[in-house]
């Protein structure tokens, strides 16, 4: 099976983009300095981190932060940060260094619980570069797409428990799209993944041993587990939805998309603390947030503050 960034000719393009040494950060006070570049783009990832209500943002360089309607950037450690996935504790991710760094390229699995100002290597340094993780927000569960065979992990879907030691491979029964989104699984219970493709919406209760297409075979550019629901991004010719479905019943809500925006979702997030406050990233890189599941968005793209 091969695995790759996929671009459809009616709207939607699915981006593969484009520890560390502890020591090549710069230490300061004051990491996160005010954006000084009009555009945040080359998205890579986005979440939630921590006990913060910020918005965490992965680029081609370097990670952005929206706080309080500002948005920053960092002084140093602007790497090119792959498969970003946030969590209560920090963050899991992957890529390739910046230039002149003196990290390995590629990074492997890297994580930091410094908000991105140290990072350790966890696994796979200057080996393997996963474009395609998920990581459970509370249970660290790790689960990572392996395209290209390294000493350690042949091709395919593996899950770790322990942040990189030890990894199991899934199976991936009925799994059979030719290209996904991203891969998510749920906030506590790691049994749980779901991947977004092209043929719709994948998902195992099972550690991805077998999976069942639980949508319309219309393309799905990106999906997030909740505690009870899962929310996803889909499209039906020219039509983009926001989708949430319960676990339990399969009942979905459709939400209010933004200004009736038709421009596709490629990446998504909602507060852990609150899932109501979801932010959507689309295709021409403009920021939308809601506070009340999609009753009101805000356009938080850098230099706008117009409301939708």
């Amino acid at each position: 099976m091969k695995f790759r960034a996929l671009l459809l000719s009616t709207l939607i393009l699915f981006i593969a983009g484009c520890a560390a040494n502890n020591n090549d950060t710069q230490n300061s006070d004051s990491f996160y300095v005010e954006l000084t570049n009009e555009k945040v783009d080359h998205v890579h990832g986005i979440g939630y981190l921590g006990e913060s209500n910020d918005i965490f943002v992965a680029t081609h360089h370097g990670i952005k932060r929206f706080s309080n309607g500002v948005w920053y950037e960092t002084i140093s450690n602007n790497h090119d940060f792959m498969g970003f996935q946030t969590t209560e504790v920090g963050f899991y991710a992957s890529g390739h260094p910046e230039r002149g760094s003196k990290l390995k390229d590629p990074l492997g699995l890297i994580k930091s619980e410094t908000l991105g100002e140290t990072l350790d290597t966890l696994a796979f340094y200057g080996e393997t570069d996963f474009h395609y993780l998920a990581a459970g927000y509370n249970s660290l569960t790790i689960y990572a797409l392996n395209e290209h065979p390294n000493k350690e992990l042949g091709k395919g879907l593996y899950y770790t428990n322990d942040e990189g030691d030890t990894w199991i491979k899934s199976a991936m029964n009925g799994f059979s799209a030719r290209s996904i989104g991203n891969i998510a699984t749920h906030p506590i219970q790691s049994n749980l993944v779901a991947m977004s493709t092209s043929q719709g919406l994948y998902f195992s209760d099972n550690y991805g041993d077998t999976f069942t297409l639980i949508t319309s075979p219309n393309p799905i550019t990106t999906v997030e587990f909740q505690e009870d629901t899962i929310l996803y991004a889909s499209i039906d010719g020219s039509e983009v939805s926001l989708i949430q479905k319960d676990l339990t019943s399969n009942s979905e809500k459709t939400y209010t998309l933004p200004n009736n925006e038709k421009s596709p979702i490629l990446f998504l997030a909602s507060n852990p603390k609150d899932r109501e406050e979801i932010v959507v990233v689309t295709l021409q890189n403009e920021f939308f947030q809601t506070f009340n599941s999609g009753g009101k968005w805000e356009n938080i793209t850098p230099t706008s503050n117009s409301s939708q």
